[in-house]
């Protein structure tokens, strides 16, 4: 595996965006609560909603919608208008999301506070990966990579939060209220602080105002709206599989695989930070996809019940570590002059390609875990083979830059 030089030091320049920076990963902390929330909560939201745990379950996944509406729309905004206005925009409807979540009293209303988050994050993402590329240049797959780390402890901190809380899972206690309006304050104050926080220039906007060629589709662009979907496939498929597997493994604590997925994902960020000092973002791509497929294939022909939280970990790491991102950041990379747009599209092609392939595994998951294995194995070897192509074309672009 080739080796790079480390990234310069950060200009003075970058410094006095480092605020800026700062809120942004807030919004995706708040973000990486609003994700999980709904599902820590479906014990006091069914109740509020007057609905049961499949009626939130259903609600939840229309924030998939909602971030597919907001994509189109949110890419061009980000890129011709202003990353600061996507960002504003994206956490004020988490805002309004997390208010209507309260204070709403039917299904239907609680799917259209659903629908309201899943907008918020379609704003969040086009707007935030470009503007951390602008401000750490020299360093953006590492500034975007933390991103995912934001989520993650979101993830983390919320179990501790709601049993400091009461628990706050029943309707009747109101804590899961106090929690909604805490993270609500916080996404307030974090669209005040960008309100009035330095953003760098945007790059994209200034290329469209050079009347220069600001976009073009070509084959390294669907191949890397491809590894979106088989990124994501890699850990989505995963946590949709591990507790039955775990069942038909024999474990007696199969959540437990759970925790050591998390524990991965979040050393796999810091880990991930060191290696990019010395490798490209694309050999990552091409090497952790490798590592999954093998954990995949070694837990379908070794059925023992040790080897499932281990493999947990191991997708933890390699799947769930913050590939998405990496595979975000490198489109940024790639099409400076439409980062906001390239990231839509990537996410674009990421969910309808999950939700499809989510319907044809859908069949096995309680069945035949072992063929969803199989399936997700295949996937995420397709998407090494593309990445070595993406990398080709990231060499090249290195190779003009020095």
């Amino acid at each position: 595996m080739s080796t790079r030089t480390s990234a310069a030091e950060p200009t003075a320049s970058s410094r006095k965006y480092w605020v800026t920076a700062g809120l942004l990963y807030i919004s995706y902390f708040v973000l990486g609560f609003s994700l999980f929330a709904q599902g820590q909560f479906k014990p006091a939201l069914s109740e509020q909603w007057g609905t049961d745990a499949k009626g939130v379950t259903a609600a939840i996944g229309w924030m998939m919608v909602g971030r597919l509406v907001a994509y189109p729309i949110a890419g061009p905004i980000a890129d011709r208008v202003s990353r600061r206005l996507g960002a504003v925009i994206g956490a004020l409807l988490l805002v309004a999301s997390f208010a209507g979540i309260i204070v709403v009293s039917s299904p239907t209303l609680g799917t259209a506070m659903c629908v309201v988050a899943g907008l918020g994050n379609g704003f969040l993402d086009p707007a935030v990966y470009p503007a951390l590329s602008e401000v750490f240049p020299k360093r953006a797959h590492i500034a975007n990579l933390f991103l995912k780390f934001a989520i993650l402890v979101a993830q983390f901190l919320l179990p501790l939060i709601m049993s400091s809380t009461g628990d706050g899972t029943a309707a009747a206690t109101g804590g899961y209220r106090a929690i909604y309006i805490g993270f609500g304050v916080l996404a307030v104050l974090t669209v005040v602080g960008m309100a009035f926080a330095p953003f760098p220039p945007n790059e994209s906007k200034a290329a469209a105002q050079q009347g220069g060629s600001a976009f073009s589709f070509n084959a390294t662009l669907v191949m890397l709206m491809v590894l979106g979907i088989t990124t994501l496939t890699t850990f989505t498929l995963w946590g949709n599989t591990n507790q039955e597997l775990g069942n038909a493994y024999g474990m007696e604590n199969p959540a437990i695989t759970q925790s050591y997925y998390a524990v991965g994902a979040m050393l796999a960020i810091l880990a991930s930070t060191a290696l990019l000092t010395r490798v490209r973002a694309t050999q990552i791509i091409i090497v952790y996809p490798i590592i999954s497929t093998a954990a995949l294939l070694a837990v379908v022909f070794i059925q023992q019940d040790w080897i499932v939280p281990w493999v947990g970990f191991v997708i933890g790491w390699t799947g769930a570590g913050g590939i998405l991102q990496l595979v975000t950041s490198t489109g940024n990379s790639l099409f400076p002059r439409s980062r906001g747009l390239v990231t839509s599209l990537i996410m674009i092609s990421s969910a309808v390609g999950v939700f499809l392939i989510m319907q044809v595994a859908s069949n096995w998951v309680t069945s035949n875990p072992t063929n969803v294995l199989l399936l997700n194995a295949a996937v995420t070897a397709f998407g090494a083979v593309l990445a070595v192509f993406v990398d080709r074309a990231e060499k090249a672009r290195l190779a003009n830059t020095e």
